[in-house]
């Protein structure tokens, strides 16, 4: 007998079409001894288990469905859907491709291998099987969709409206999706006001809101309106709580502002403990042998080996830890930046590069296994790209955090966070989830075989016969207190100008936003030099144009303070409490320049209008800086791998002998 002949059939088919998935299934459940040889329970069963994203049990159905009937479609093209969910897109295109085989106008075979093709990012393919689809079913939803997709992908914009708005016409149930990808398009054409109304219009429709809340936060982020941003991306991690991108933006951009250590607790550890729900249902117990070992492998893990703060760091120094009796391995995430020639000039000096970016977590797992890694070093944090999910299954016996976040990241997997006694000194440890490894000297360093060649000159308040302050920090750094206290600075010191220089004033929004800051403050346009992006020799001669640096607080410089250093500008930083606010301190203290921390706001202006003063002893200091920043650790790579190797074998030393 058919199961459609069972009373319970009608009961399932109503249950399926209410979206209650669990309950149908557990009847079907009850009924399969007795229809065990039945193609259509096999599929209604797959079919429970498909939307539940019980994709195993799913395979298993379809598979028992089609043995009994190998003619069943609807089966085939299930079991097509289920390969194609767990990633296997060869074997999806396989069944989808002999569904076509059988019948040239088969609309679910042509449209789902247009959604794989799009996938493979072959748009050509794709668009061409959407087209097609589109001729047989004119009013399918999702084929105008998908369509405005590919073309979005390959930026035509104009094709990518054009079927965006279609689809949104044959929208019957309401869902966000398309609007929130018209939201995009519009966003890449720099149409702010439209793409505020479509991610406006998608949140008023059905359907997963966090991606809509996390598109018009960024939006919202590059146009300078931080505060909106931020609530959108608390809005969307409670739309979907597991979702580890906006909770990593939520997070990262916390830290401009004036957040409480325990705030950031919260918020870090919740991450953290997100992070493990998502990474340890499939941990595998590693057994690591503690043993005295001639060379140590180190394996560092980043999406950031190119031209950016963290190939900044490492470019000299892989080069001399090479050296030290260590094998060095690198794992890339290059999902977020591309390869360029750092990356070409770094691969030179490590033992093994790996791209993982479309590994899936346990391959990446499974390699750093292969490779015996002594020591796993994370260089990313909690920001873009970050590949946390591997850590949390600690995949090798020590693990540290180093340079690319400079807070905690809330894994206790994570033995170590690497500082120093002024960013990370001991009666902080409470900050981290981590134990804190203090370096010697300084927690990070700079290279300079990139950027030896660039001249200093004198300080510039010579000719000029005026002051000129300067930041060439990320502008979301400079929040409302810090505004209002450099604009007390510029009009307490008469003639003074400040010069800004940062990707972010390349976009008007931005700027006009500074403007009216500084302005509410009683600081006029024509006392501020706002200076678009350049190339990075360009960007570091210009700091022959300033004369005093101003710290951001309460997130420090980090890369621009030690570009600083090297053009010899002395920074003016205030010490904070936090790692993030106390990088300055770190690099002033290195630098014997302790005058140039001040203790609060009102000390940091007090300093900055005596420093003022003198134009004379500015250019002394200067020139002093040239003999002291060079000598220092700050560009030292032989000095600071020498302290970063040695700290790697005391963790190895105290791990064997625990």
């Amino acid at each position: 007998m058919s199961y459609k002949a069972n009373i319970n059939f009608n009961k399932v088919v109503e249950l399926l079409n209410s979206a209650k998935f669990s309950l149908a299934r557990d009847i079907l459940l009850v009924d399969e001894s007795r229809y065990s040889n039945d193609s259509i329970f096999y599929n209604l069963l797959g079919f429970t288990e498909l939307q539940l994203g019980l994709l195993d049990k799913a395979e298993i159905s379809y598979l028992r469905s089609i043995k009994i009937d190998n003619n069943y479609k609807d089966s085939k093209s299930n079991l097509g859907i289920v390969f194609y969910k767990k990633g296997l897109l060869k074997e999806a295109k396989k069944i989808f491709l002999e569904l076509l085989d059988q019948d040239k106008k088969d609309f679910s075979a042509i449209y789902n291998l247009g959604v794989i093709l799009l996938d493979e990012k072959n748009y050509e393919a794709a668009i061409s099987y959407f087209h097609k689809a589109i001729q047989i079913n004119p009013s399918s939803y999702e084929c105008h969709h998908y369509l405005g997709k590919a073309y979005e992908d390959i930026k035509n914009f104009n094709e990518a409206i054009r079927y965006y708005e279609i689809a949104n016409v044959l929208n019957v149930n309401k869902l966000a999706y398309t609007y929130n990808n018209l939201g995009n398009v519009y966003e890449s054409l720099k149409n702010y006001k439209k793409a505020i109304e479509c991610y406006n219009q998608a949140l008023a429709l059905n359907g997963d809101k966090s991606l809509v809340y996390n598109n018009l936060a960024l939006l919202y982020e590059h146009t300078g309106d931080l505060d909106r941003s931020l609530s959108l991306w608390q809005k969307g991690s409670i739309a979907d709580n597991k979702n580890l991108i906006i909770k990593m933006r939520y997070i990262f951009h916390s830290l401009y502002g004036f957040n409480s250590i325990e705030f950031d607790k919260e918020q870090i550890d919740d991450y953290g403990d997100t992070v493990k729900k998502i990474s340890l249902h499939n941990k595998k117990n590693f057994n690591f042998v503690k043993k005295i070992k001639n060379k140590l492998n180190i394996g560092f893990v980043s999406s950031d080996f190119q031209k950016h703060p963290v190939g900044f760091f490492v470019l000299d120094l892989f080069k001399c830890l090479k050296k030290k009796d260590l094998n060095l391995y690198a794992y890339l995430n290059k999902s977020v930046n591309k390869e360029d020639e750092y990356s070409f000039l770094i691969k030179k000096n490590l033992d093994k590069y790996h791209n993982i970016d479309s590994l899936k977590d346990s391959e990446v797992i499974d390699l750093i296994i292969k490779d015996n890694i002594d020591i796993l070093v994370d260089m990313n944090g909690i920001t873009s790209g970050n590949k946390l999910t591997i850590f949390a299954n600690k995949p090798a016996p020590i693990q540290v955090t180093w340079a690319g976040f400079l807070h905690s990241t809330g894994l206790k997997e994570i033995d170590y966070i690497i500082g120093d006694p002024y960013v990370t000194p001991l009666q902080n440890k409470d900050h981290f989830v981590e134990k804190i490894w203090q370096m010697p000297k300084i927690w990070c360093h700079l290279s300079s075989s990139d950027i030896k060649n660039i001249n200093t000159e004198a300080t510039p308040a010579l000719k000029n016969n005026y002051i000129t302050f300067g930041s060439f920090n990320n502008l979301h750094k400079m929040n409302e207190l810090v505004i209002s206290t450099w604009s007390k600075i510029l009009n307490l010191v008469p003639n003074s100008v400040l010069f800004l220089k940062t990707g972010q004033l390349d976009s008007y929004l931005f700027k006009n936003k500074i403007i009216k800051q500084f302005l509410k403050n009683g600081v006029f346009e024509n006392r501020l030099i706002l200076d678009k992006p350049s190339k990075r020799e360009e960007l570091l001669s210009s700091y022959n144009k300033v004369d005093i640096a101003l710290d951001t607080f309460p997130y420090n410089g980090g890369t621009t303070s030690f570009e600083t250093a090297w053009m010899c500008v002395p920074l003016l930083t205030i010490e904070g409490e936090k790692f993030i606010s106390r990088c300055g301190l770190s690099i002033n203290k290195n630098l014997g320049l302790e005058d140039w921390i001040a203790k609060n706001p009102e000390d940091y202006i007090n300093k900055a209008v005596m420093f003022s003063k003198d134009f004379s002893k500015l250019d002394l200091l200067r020139s002093q800086l040239r003999n002291n920043s060079r000598k220092s650790i700050l560009f030292n790579s032989e000095e600071f791998s020498n302290n970063l190797a040695a700290s790697f074998k005391e963790m190895w030393s105290l791990y064997i002998n625990n």
